[in-house]
């Protein structure tokens, strides 16, 4: 992380880099070759600045010239809508590099599994419980949201596993406009325990029925 003593410059406060004599600051030095008729010329990085252009005389106590140190910090970032688990990139809050350009943090994401909804890429998925009664005679219930609550209305003699679709109340598209969709599935609860009063009316029910 950048040096907070000398704001990444790697000089003592109050002082300043010089430019470097021997590249007067051009951060690399020339030769020049003669070969017969010919005559080339090579560049490479100046030895006594390493390539920088500029010399610290007197470098600073708390990072040693080096205009950044070991350390931690916080960063804040923003996560889109609709994010899922992956490597999200948060730009130029990596590696500090002085007079140069920050590297990237890579943030690793994992999205925990919800209590109610199942996920299938931007699309979402719940199931509501209701009674062999209420799905044979129609009845009107409300589900959880991302974004609320929702009536949705299971229509008379509704078997089990029915779908409903609520268009719209999925997930949203990162980076992108619209969302999916959430998928309501009817389990139909049946009683494991009647009494006798039940078992005679199913009784009847089966008889009226054949």
């Amino acid at each position: 992380m950048q040096c907070d003593i000398c704001n990444g410059s790697g000089c003592k406060p109050g002082t300043n880099k010089t430019t470097c004599v021997t590249c007067n600051g051009q951060g690399q030095v020339r030769q020049t070759r003669n070969m017969g008729f010919a005559s080339f010329v090579t560049a490479a990085p100046c030895p006594t600045c390493r390539g920088q252009g500029s010399i610290i005389e007197i470098p600073c106590g708390e990072c040693k010239g080096q205009g950044r140190k070991k350390g931690t910090k916080k960063v804040t970032f923003e996560i889109p809508p609709g994010i899922d688990s992956g490597d999200y990139t948060v730009q130029e809050e990596g590696n500090e590099v002085p007079d140069g350009v920050n590297g990237d943090l890579i943030v690793r994401v994992r999205v925990q599994p919800h209590s109610l909804f199942n996920r299938d890429g931007k699309d979402i998925f719940y199931d509501h419980d209701v009674s062999m009664i209420d799905a044979a005679l129609g009845c009107e219930i409300v589900v959880p949201t991302l974004k609320g609550t929702e009536k949705i209305k299971v229509d008379s003699g509704s078997q089990p596993n029915t779908i409903v679709k609520l268009k719209g109340k999925g997930v949203s598209h990162i980076n992108s406009r619209g969302t999916g969709d959430q998928y309501v599935r009817i389990v139909v609860t049946v009683p494991k325990k009647l009494n006798k009063h039940q078992k005679n009316l199913l009784d009847e029910f089966q008889k009226i029925s054949d």
